[in-house]
């Protein structure tokens, strides 16, 4: 009895040492947590944050973060929290019905939380126009892209708690409507994957990703290829499919809300996804034209698909604030821009927004541009 005792004992103590073991020598490999967050720096010790207790409250995070097993320990708690109470420890993630994921800002955009108005709207609608107009004039073109949401595509599985009445005073509605009744160059993304909820042959969205399925987006990508060579006549390369794969793993960004829930062990289950796998064929018979990209998060996946260096000359302003690929190099802002110069040398700007993002359409683009 006394030899189990010990024995016990032994295991107690080593289990209350092997976190400590593992701080310091990180001999158990662990695989960081996804999401952006800025990790706490060791404080230095002086006697006056000794004595203010300043060092205590700052060597606290430090010390949970560097604790060994920490990303492994906060996998288990938010699959524990994930399995048995039906709930995430992302912020800004909402769990939906049937473990669908969405974010918190197409929730509010699809029941028009955040409609900031008509009258603003037309404001915003009637300066697209001009910039539209000014840059016909020097023989550019203007495109607007609406993009997917995919809380207008799966509004079915909101969780019922942030379920509203559904009202046409939503952002999207109202840009929608009134782009179209300008005259303004768009294509409504939103719209046409409504439409082909039903008809699609592969999924359009992934139950784990706040994005556009992959098959979704090169679909999309390539009707915007064909959307520019009918409506100004560029002479583009082409995305060309070789095939379909299915796979029941979701890959890429299919699965990007599913990895910020940093849950411990495999994938969540998904219904099977279509991955095209695809090449340029490149047009060398004409010079590229240069398309300046003014979009939030939904343009990455087509702008690492190579179409800015295989179909067009010219760089992507993510949130209309920094420039790739130039920030790849060196750190490049729009402030930094002559927008003259840009809009001289620039022969197709397109203008990308979520729903969220509609909101603040253009990230300021606009005004500068009619300066």
């Amino acid at each position: 009895m006394k030899g189990r005792k010990t024995v016990l004992y032994i295991i107690f103590l080593i289990t209350l040492l092997l976190p400590l073991l593992q701080a310091l020598t990180r001999l158990v490999p662990e695989r960081p947590l996804a999401g952006a967050y800025v990790p706490h720096e060791r404080p230095s010790l002086t006697a006056k944050n000794w004595l203010d207790g300043s060092f205590q409250a700052d060597f606290e995070p430090y010390t949970n973060e560097h604790l060994g097993f920490h990303n492994s320990l906060v996998r288990l708690r938010n699959l524990f929290c994930f399995k048995v109470f039906h709930q995430t420890n992302a912020q800004n993630v909402v769990l939906g019905k049937e473990n669908y994921l969405y974010e918190q800002d197409y929730i509010d955009a699809h029941y028009g939380t955040d409609f900031i108005g008509r009258d603003p709207i037309l404001s915003q609608v009637k300066k697209t126009r001009e910039l539209q107009d000014r840059l016909a004039a020097k023989g550019k073109t203007l495109i607007v892209f609406l993009a997917p949401s995919k809380a207008d595509f799966f509004p079915e599985y909101i969780p019922k708690s942030l379920q509203k009445t559904e009202t046409d005073n939503t952002n999207y509605k109202i840009y929608s409507q009134l782009l179209k009744q300008y005259g303004i160059n768009v294509i409504d993304y939103n719209a046409y994957f409504l439409s082909q909820k039903q008809r699609s042959p592969y999924p359009l969205y992934p139950q784990y990703g706040i994005h556009w399925s992959d098959y979704g987006m090169v679909n999309a990508t390539d009707s915007l290829l064909r959307y520019l060579r009918q409506k100004g006549g560029y002479h583009l390369s082409k995305l060309v499919i070789d095939e379909y794969k299915i796979s029941e793993e979701a890959q890429k960004t299919d699965y990007d809300l599913g990895d910020l829930l940093n849950l411990a062990g495999k994938q969540l289950h998904c219904y099977p996804l279509c991955y095209p796998s695809w090449h340029w064929e490149e047009d060398t018979t004409t010079p590229k034209p240069t398309l300046t990209a003014i979009s939030d998060s939904y343009y990455w996946a087509v702008f690492n698909m190579g179409i800015q260096q295989f179909c067009f000359n010219g760089s992507f302003w993510y949130y209309n604030s920094t420039v790739y690929p130039e920030s790849y190099t060196s750190a490049t802002n729009t402030s930094d821009l002559n927008m003259k110069e840009e809009i001289e040398k620039t022969d197709i700007f397109l203008i990308m927004s979520t729903t969220p993002g509609l909101k603040t359409f253009s990230w300021g683009a606009l005004d500068s541009l009619l300066q």
